[in-house]
């Protein structure tokens, strides 16, 4: 890629960001795009098929990033012993609601976009892969510590479901109601804290 093309291209998706966060992906123009970055909206074509494309270049690596830590952080807890599980969960708890805060804070403007200015049913879609990989942890973690001799509440796929997508809507709110970085870690280690209490009395903890 030479230089040129290299600008033109950065150009391109520095005026996508800007349109999409004032205007969101529905109500953005490639022609004002185009305006932004100093090119024709013919142009633009040559770097991306659409509007769809140039959307998911601005948020595809941020988006598939927090999806393969957390499915990461998921795997490494699921390879523990069952002792090492129960026992780990706070410290798990503390490492990674932080490191997931700061990911997204680090990236705010993605995020914004991806969680608030997408496609209908784009923010859906991803959160739903998020919770996905959670459902799949609880279920797992569930059966290792009935295993293991706990007494376990009874507890069906709804509500798994519905406990799984509660973290992630808090995650939400941060991002929508542009709640700063530090109050958004504070509030999410306590927030944490509380959800993990609650798993505790659910696994007979």
């Amino acid at each position: 890629m030479s230089a040129q093309v290299k600008h033109t291209h950065l150009a391109i998706l520095e005026a996508g960001r800007k349109e999409f966060l004032e205007y969101g992906y529905e109500g953005a123009s490639l022609r004002r795009i185009a305006r932004e970055a100093s090119v024709t909206t013919g142009a633009i074509y040559g770097y991306f098929p659409g509007k769809e494309a140039l959307f998911d270049a601005l948020t595809g690596d941020a988006a598939d990033g927090l999806l393969e830590k957390y499915r990461k952080v998921h795997d490494e807890f699921a390879g523990l012993p069952p002792s090492e599980q129960a026992a780990s969960l706070d410290h798990i708890t503390d490492e990674t609601i932080p490191w997931m805060i700061n990911y997204i804070y680090d990236q705010f403007d993605i995020f914004k976009l991806l969680f608030c200015k997408g496609s209908a049913g784009s923010c859906d879609s991803y959160i739903a892969q998020l919770v996905k990989l959670e459902e799949k942890s609880c279920w797992d973690f569930i059966k290792v510590m009935r295993e293991a001799g706990h007494e376990v509440m009874d507890i069906d796929g709804t509500l798994i479901r519905i406990l799984s997508r509660s973290f992630f809507q808090q995650i939400l709110e941060f991002v929508v109601h542009d709640v700063p970085r530090e109050k958004a870690l504070s509030y999410s280690m306590v927030l944490g804290a509380f959800q993990h209490a609650g798993w505790k009395k659910i696994m007979g903890l």
